[in-house]
C-alpha cells in the first residue's frame, strides 16, 4: 500500500483523485502550476453529467493519421466500451453521493435529453435501444411531445421526431464542484501547492522522486475568488528545483502528462469550445431556456441549464497535441437559438475554449503506468462525467484494496 502519494494537476480530475485517496487514509499533496483549482480544461467545459453511450455522438473533425490510428484500435473489440459504460454509471451515482453526504452545492440540474431530429436518427437509436440496455443504461425513448413536455422551452416551430432520456444524469457547475471538494480533501489532510509545476519524475528505491519548481507569474496574485483567497496560491516556496519523496505519483495533468509517463502515450488534443450566458428571466415566459441538459449530435452541441446560466458547448476537434484550433463560438450560438430561442442576454456572453488530452483509440487512460507507483487519470471523453467514478476506483487501486468495478480494460497498457 501507497502511504505517500502525489497528485500532479489540479483540475476535476486530480481534486477528485486527491479527495479519494485522503478518503482512505493516504497522505496526499497536489502540485499545480496554475494558481487555482479547475483553471483549465475544467474551467468551462460541458456542464452535462452524463452516462458514456457508445457510438452515439457524430465523429469530431481530426487529422486523417489521427483516424487512421483510432480505427486499428478499434478492430480489439467492444469489452472496453462495456467497461467505460459501468464507469460512467458508477461515477454518476458517487457524485450524487458526494453532493449528499458532503452537502455540496454545484447548481445542479437532473435530467439530459438527446435529440433525434429525424426518422433516420430515430430509427438508427431504436437500433441500438437493446444493446444499450444490455451493457446497464437505463434509457427511455420519448416521442416528441413527451420530449417537449420535459423541456417546455424548446423552439415549438423547430422538427422534432423523438428524443432520448437516460436516468441519473443532468447538469451541474464542474469547476464549482471542483472548487467546494477541494476544500473537503484538504479538511481530510490533503495539501494543495500552486504556482508549481513538476519538471520529472525519477525512481529512487522503492519509491518515485519528483523534482517540481515554484513558478509564480511575474506578479504576485493578489485576486480573490468569491470573496475567499485560495489558500495556497500565494504562499512562499523555496527557489530553484525541489525534489521529494513519494510511495505514488498520479499524473492527472492531461496533454503534459506524457512528458512525465516514460513512455509515449501518442496523445492527440480535443479541442471543446463553448459560450455561457445569464439567462433570460420574463415573467410572461418563464419558460424560457432548458431545464437541465440537452444534445444535439446533428450540430455537435450540448446544451445546459448551470443555475440562472446557459452554457452551450461543441466544435468539437481533435488535432495533434500542441496544435492550436480555431473556435467557431457563432456555431454555438445559432445552435442555442435554433433549440432555445431568446433565453439568455447575448451582450453578457463568455466565450471559452478548452484543450483535453485524447488517447488513440478515444478511451480514457485510467490506470498504472510504465513505471511501478506511477499512475495515470486521463479522461477526457465522458466529460466531468467520469471524473468521481474513474478518482474512487483508482484511488482504491492505489490503496491496495480491491475496486468497486474493474477497469483493466482502461489501462495505459492497451497502448504498448
Amino acid at each position: 500500500m501507497s502511504h505517500r502519494v502525489a497528485v500532479v494537476g489540479a483540475g476535476l480530475a486530480g481534486v477528485a483523485t486527491a479527495f479519494e485517496l485522503a478518503a482512505l487514509g493516504l497522505q496526499v499533496q497536489v502540485f499545480e502550476r496554475g494558481g487555482s483549482v479547475a483553471e483549465q480544461a475544467s474551467f468551462a467545459g460541458s456542464a452535462l453529467l452524463s452516462p458514456f453511450v457508445p457510438d452515439l455522438n457524430e465523429d469530431a473533425p481530426a487529422p486523417l493519421s489521427w483516424r487512421w490510428r483510432r480505427w486499428r484500435a478499434g478492430q480489439r473489440g467492444g469489452d472496453a466500451h462495456a467497461a467505460l459504460v459501468s464507469l460512467s454509471l458508477l461515477s454518476l451515482a458517487r457524485t450524487a453521493e458526494l453532493r449528499h453526504s458532503l452537502g455540496l452545492d454545484d447548481e445542479a440540474a437532473e435530467g439530459l435529453l438527446i435529440a433525434l431530429t429525424d426518422a433516420r436518427r430515430l430509427a438508427a437509436a431504436e437500433a441500438k435501444l437493446e444493446g444499450w440496455r444490455a451493457l446497464g443504461l437505463a434509457v427511455e425513448l420519448l416521442d416528441a411531445e413527451q420530449a417537449r413536455r420535459r423541456e417546455p422551452g424548446l423552439n415549438a416551430d423547430v422538427p422534432l421526431a423523438a428524443a432520448l432520456a437516460f436516468e441519473g444524469a443532468g447538469a451541474g457547475n464542474a469547476r464549482l464542484f471542483a472548487q467546494q471538494l477541494r476544500h473537503q480533501a484538504q479538511r481530510l489532510g490533503a495539501g494543495f501547492r500552486f504556482h508549481t509545476t513538476v519538471r520529472a519524475i525519477g525512481t529512487a528505491g522503492s519509491g518515485l522522486t519528483l523534482r517540481h519548481e515554484y513558478t509564480p507569474p511575474p506578479e504576485a496574485p493578489t485576486r480573490t475568488h468569491g470573496g475567499e483567497r485560495e489558500a495556497g496560491d500565494t504562499l512562499p516556496q523555496p527557489p530553484g528545483p525541489q525534489e521529494e519523496h513519494f510511495d505514488a505519483v498520479v499524473l492527472c495533468n492531461g496533454l503534459d502528462a506524457e512528458a512525465l509517463a516514460g513512455r509515449r502515450l501518442r496523445l492527440a488534443a480535443q479541442h471543446e469550445a463553448s459560450v455561457t450566458a445569464p439567462l433570460r428571466v420574463l415573467e410572461a415566459h418563464p419558460h424560457l431556456g432548458p431545464r437541465a441538459g440537452w444534445i444535439d449530435t446533428s450540430r455537435g452541441l450540448a446544451v445546459a441549464r448551470i443555475g440562472q446560466r446557459v452554457r452551450v458547448t461543441g466544435g468539437l476537434a481533435v488535432t495533434g497535441a500542441r496544435d492550436r484550433h480555431a473556435a467557431d463560438f457563432e456555431a454555438l450560438h445559432r445552435g442555442l437559438q435554433h433549440w432555445f430561442p431568446g433565453s439568455v442576454l447575448h451582450q453578457q456572453v463568455q466565450q471559452g475554449q478548452s484543450r483535453r488530452s485524447l488517447a488513440t483509440d478515444g478511451l480514457p487512460l485510467i490506470g498504472a503506468g510504465a513505471r511501478s507507483g506511477l499512475w495515470l487519470n486521463l479522461a477526457p471523453c465522458g466529460g466531468w462525467g467520469l471524473a468521481c467514478g474513474a478518482a474512487q476506483v483508482l484511488a482504491q487501486q492505489i490503496a491496495g484494496q480491491t475496486p468497486a468495478i474493474d477497469i483493466n480494460l482502461l489501462g495505459p497498457q492497451r497502448l504498448a
